[in-house]
């Protein structure tokens, strides 16, 4: 007669213990890691995009502090808001700016499946930029067409491309093929190899800008719209994609 298998110890109950097996998750591409662990990787790189979008969200609600209703009365209403045009035309350009920086942020943020300490704090020191944009728009919307322009302009271009250089940063920090683990794809994915390529020159445009500030105050701004304009196109992928 054969003796009987053994069976774990119940637990208190009436419940039997089970071993304890890994779940590895399909298509994840984190063989051998479980479930609650990729879990939990995924919800560090959310919280971190949460909180980078609450930032964006806080700057480009600033921007709109700089209007204030005019009061003249020697003047009629029409002519008052007329003549706050610097502060609308700096509002468009700043809000420009940020949203598409957030779009981008967004789209960077769609290849990310981890994060790291070193990757948190140049992700911070991107926020640092974006947070200080309505300052350097509040200077533009109260010097454009008077005297000072020239360095408002330049102020806000100095600012946009120190922004610029910290999302190349970021970026090449997160894509480089010495921490793949920190993307959901191979570190030359077209598509990750389209977001370096549309960053590279980043900063130079925003140089440009604060060149032309030094002939121009109000041409420099509206050259920034246009960077603006230009970096809500999608990137290009590459032809063998």
């Amino acid at each position: 007669m054969r003796p009987a298998a053994a069976h774990p110890p119940a637990r208190p109950g009436g419940l039997e213990w089970a071993p304890y097996e890994p779940t590895t998750l399909p298509g994840s591409g984190l063989r051998g890691m479980s479930e609650s662990v990729a879990e939990r990787t995924e919800k560090e790189t959310a919280r971190v995009e949460a909180f980078s979008d609450g930032v964006f969200a806080i700057a480009v609600t600033l921007l709109v502090l700089e209007f204030k209703v005019p009061h003249d009365a020697g003047r009629s209403l029409r002519e008052l808001l007329l003549a706050q045009w610097p502060s609308y035309f700096a509002f468009v350009t700043s809000f420009a700016t940020i949203g598409i920086m957030w779009i981008n942020h967004h789209r960077m943020f769609n290849y990310l499946r981890r994060t790291d300490h070193g990757l948190l704090i140049l992700n911070a020191v991107l926020l640092l930029g974006v947070t200080f944009v309505p300052y350097p728009t509040a200077v533009v919307a109260t010097y454009l067409g008077h005297e000072g322009q020239k360095t408002a302009a330049a102020f806000l271009a100095v600012t946009y491309i120190g922004i610029a250089i910290a999302f190349n940063l970021l970026w090449r920090y997160a894509s480089s093929s010495r921490r793949p683990r920190l993307l959901r794809v191979p570190p030359d994915d077209p598509g990750v190899l389209a977001i370096r390529s549309a960053y590279r020159f980043g900063p130079l445009y925003y140089v440009a800008t604060l060149i032309l500030a030094a002939w121009d105050g109000r041409a420099s701004v509206a050259l920034n719209l246009a960077i603006a304009i230009y970096w809500a196109l999608p990137p290009r992928r590459s032809a063998a994609e």
